[in-house]
């Protein structure tokens, strides 16, 4: 039984090594070469950002506030469980970092950084705040919610590409952003549900 899900968990780590290869080389292109690197850094999202501030506080007003302090709290906590808890317990290199796959990798940001893979931060944050929005104010804004996802995956995908992370380090990053995301939306939802153009939370009639 032991050999056995050893063999699993090796078949697992090559799949996860070659399907690294083939987005990290076989499927790369110069106009993505210039772009993924700066589209994972959140100064490319800062207009985004901005953006989302000023829509927020524009329609809802005071419960702009606690929306937005909900937001902070999803990622700041979502950040601390990645690299606190499950980077530092599992500690496994980046594929830049790896003696096995640096040779072959392409590393497309000037460094490959020092902390540790698993998880990506990048894409379970990204999720996180992806789902936080999508379960708070989804509905105000019809289809385009779904935008938030391909947003987020976009970056997780950005991540494989450049060359510092595993896809299942995006993966269960992703992963475990959509379940925070979602059950802190939730909450937010029960205690202060947003309802856009309402008179009494937002100055549009």
């Amino acid at each position: 039984m032991l050999d056995s899900w050893q063999q699993f968990l090796l078949l697992l780590e090559q799949t996860d090594r070659r399907v690294f290869q083939l987005i990290n080389r076989q499927l790369s292109w110069n106009g993505f070469d210039e772009l993924f690197p700066l589209w994972r850094t959140p100064e490319f999202w800062t207009p985004l950002y901005l953006f989302l501030l000023l829509f927020m506080l524009l329609n809802f007003r005071k419960k702009a506030g606690w929306w937005i302090l909900y937001f902070i709290v999803t990622v700041s906590l979502m950040d601390t469980i990645g690299n606190k808890l499950i980077k530092q317990t599992v500690q496994r290199l980046r594929p830049c970092n790896d003696p096995d796959m640096i040779e072959t990798l392409v590393l497309r940001v000037p460094n490959c950084g020092t902390g540790y893979s698993f998880i990506s931060n990048h894409a379970a944050n990204h999720f996180a705040m992806a789902m936080f929005a999508f379960v708070t104010i989804g509905s105000l804004v019809g289809t385009w919610r779904w935008l938030f996802f391909f947003w987020a995956f976009s970056i997780g995908w950005a991540q494989i590409y450049v060359g510092v992370h595993y896809p299942s380090d995006v993966l269960v990053g992703s992963l475990l952003g959509l379940l925070l995301g979602g059950v802190i939306g939730y909450t937010f939802n029960k205690r202060h549900q947003l309802r856009i153009f309402d008179p009494a939370t937002t100055p549009f009639r």
